[in-house]
This record gives C-alpha cells, sequence and structure tokens, in this order.
C-alpha cells in the first residue's frame, strides 16, 4: 500500500460553524480523519501534518514556501502527497508549487471543497478520495483535484465561489477527468521540466497588479514595487493614446521594473503583435505573459524577484515554459 502524506493548511473543508450568527472558521474536524473518512485507509497509508490551519485568504508567502520545503524534505519517506487548501488562492499555491516542485518526481495533490467536511451535503468527501487515489498513481505532476477534474496546478484557475466544478484549465485539458473511472490524459506528467536553478528562497510579491477599465487614469507604480502586472484587454490591448499610460510604462522603464502583461479573458492569451496597441506596449518594454493564467504570471514574477532578478531574468522567464505551462506553440508543450 502506498504511503501518502495529507498536508492540512485550512480553509472551508475543515471549517466549522462560529459565531452569532454563525459564520465558517478553521475548526477541528480533521482531528479524526480516518473516522469521517474510512476509505481514505482503504486506499493508502495515510499520515496527516498540520502545519498551519487558517483562511486561504491570509495565505502568505512564507506559508507557501514552508510547504513546498516539507514536501521536498519528506519525498523520500513518501509516494505521494495531498494538500488540503482553501479554494480561494489555490491555484496561485498550486502555480507556486508547480513551478518549486516540478522536478519532484511524485504527485502533488491540491484539494479542498466548497462545504465544509462536517456537513451532511459536501464535495468534500469525495475530493479528498479522488485526491488521494490520484497520489496513489506515480503521476509526476502539481495539480489541483476538485469535481471531476484533476488540472495542472501551474494552469489553473477559480471558476467558482460556489459550484462543486469550481477550478478550470483555459489553455491546458485537464491531467485527468474523474467519473465512475478515473481517466488520465496521455500526456500527464510528460512536460519538460526546465524551471532556473537558485529559485524558491523567496517569493518577493511586491508587485504592483493592475486590471485596467475604460476611463481609468494611469499613475506611477508606488515605491517599493519591484515589478508591475497588467491584466490587460483581449490579447494585450491597452489605450497607449493616453499620455498618463505612457508616463506609467516610461517610469516603469527607468525604474528598471519589469512590466508583465495577461489578459483578462482566461481563454486565450496575449499576442503583443496581433494589434498596434499591442505593438505600441511592446514598444515601452512590456513582457507578453503568453497563456500564462493571472496566478502563474504572479508564481513566476514572484519567483524571479525573490531570486534577486530583474527586467532581462522576467524577460526570458516568459519566454519558456518552466513546469508544463501552456505556450502559444501547443497546448501540451514537447521536450
Amino acid at each position: 500500500m502506498r504511503k501518502i502524506l495529507l498536508l492540512h493548511t485550512g480553509g472551508t473543508l475543515g471549517m466549522a460553524p462560529s459565531g452569532e450568527p454563525a459564520s465558517l472558521a478553521p475548526g477541528k474536524f480533521l482531528d479524526h480523519l480516518l473516522e469521517q473518512v474510512p476509505e481514505l485507509g482503504q486506499l493508502a497509508e495515510l499520515s496527516v501534518e498540520v502545519p498551519f490551519n487558517q483562511d486561504s485568504a491570509c495565505m502568505e508567502p512564507a506559508n507557501i514556501l514552508a510547504l513546498a520545503r516539507r514536501v521536498r524534505s519528506a519525498a523520500g519517506s513518501f509516494d505521494g502527497f495531498v494538500i488540503i487548501h482553501g479554494t480561494d488562492t489555490m491555484a496561485f499555491t498550486g502555480s507556486v508549487l508547480g513551478f518549486l516542485l516540478a522536478d519532484l518526481g511524485k504527485p502533488v495533490v491540491l484539494t479542498g471543497s466548497q462545504r465544509p467536511l462536517a456537513f451532511v451535503r459536501s464535495d468534500a468527501r469525495s475530493n479528498l478520495v479522488n485526491a488521494v487515489d490520484l497520489a496513489c498513481r506515480a503521476i509526476p505532476e502539481v495539480g489541483i483535484c476538485f469535481g471531476t477534474h484533476w488540472l495542472r496546478g501551474v494552469a489553473a484557475d477559480k471558476l467558482s465561489v460556489s459550484q462543486f466544478e469550481a477550478f478550470q484549465s483555459p489553455n491546458l485539458p485537464p491531467l485527468a477527468e474523474i467519473g465512475a473511472e478515473i481517466r488520465l490524459h496521455p500526456e500527464a506528467g510528460r512536460f519538460p521540466r526546465q524551471v532556473p536553478a537558485g529559485l524558491g528562497a523567496e517569493l518577493d510579491l511586491t508587485v504592483r497588479t493592475v486590471t485596467p477599465h475604460p476611463g481609468m487614469a494611469w499613475f506611477p507604480a508606488p515605491a517599493g514595487a519591484r515589478a508591475v502586472l497588467i491584466q490587460a484587454f483581449g490579447a494585450g490591448n491597452l489605450p497607449m493614446d493616453r499620455p498618463d499610460l505612457r508616463a506609467f510604462l516610461e517610469d516603469c522603464r527607468q525604474r528598471q521594473l519589469p512590466v508583465v502583461v495577461t489578459s483578462q479573458c482566461p481563454h486565450g492569451g496575449v499576442d503583443l503583435s496581433a494589434y498596434e496597441m499591442g505593438r505600441k506596449l511592446e514598444d515601452l518594454g512590456a513582457i507578453s505573459g503568453g497563456l500564462h493564467t493571472r496566478w502563474a504570471a504572479l508564481a513566476k514574477l514572484g519567483l524571479v524577484l525573490g531570486a534577486g532578478g530583474g527586467v532581462a531574468d522576467a524577460r526570458e522567464a516568459f519566454r519558456a515554459a518552466w513546469a508544463g505551462e501552456p505556450t502559444p506553440e501547443g497546448a501540451w508543450p514537447q521536450a
């Protein structure tokens, strides 16, 4: 029987009603996990640890890096890993871990739920069972198991605050479809692993994120910002005829701040050569985020900054797939 380490970090799955009027808060329901979900013991020899227990909205870079270190330190003792995590920031944690653990060679499955395990009608039980099942299958992927799919972490985003099918992978097919059987994609676990050396000691998120809207005024990035991430319109368009936007970009260039551009559209991505506005943006030094999700782009940028990188390093990072994130050249990057 395979040995699986389950790391509980918090989130709805283990929450309990608290206060008056009642709201959900971190609870102790996972203290007796195998009593509540005994079928987990039929799938694997399960060890449970609680490195921290908090709402995922409170997730900090130090928490995520600690998870990466714990998984790596335990890799010789376990066949796979399951991480219980709140849904709000699961796609970001999945992206960071997807990069940092790309070379682990073992499955790391993130999961959670929309309703607590303690509730009668909950998706927690099925998500947990499916996650442990996947962690036993020796597929070297870091992915999110939720509802009826397993999605690559560096390609996933949260879709819904209430539906049991809460996540999507807009530019990459699921790693697995989960029904009466688990049907793995033939390319699951097969992707070039080319994360640069020296990443992961720090995750620097002093990044100014901007989601433009028509008529928005542009102000210089705040003091202390080390990079800018813009969720632009469509394929990477911005109103380049606005003097304040051009001044914003010129200020970033003079301060040597990487400016990475992703799309507000979940499907497809940025192609700064497609339209005149995008070409003008590129001329002012912007870096195309391609098919990166907002979370994968933020994770990659944070890891580059954490390693002391600047504009040139960020530009190079977004030219290649580090850990199977989709690229414009194809849905499944080839080795």
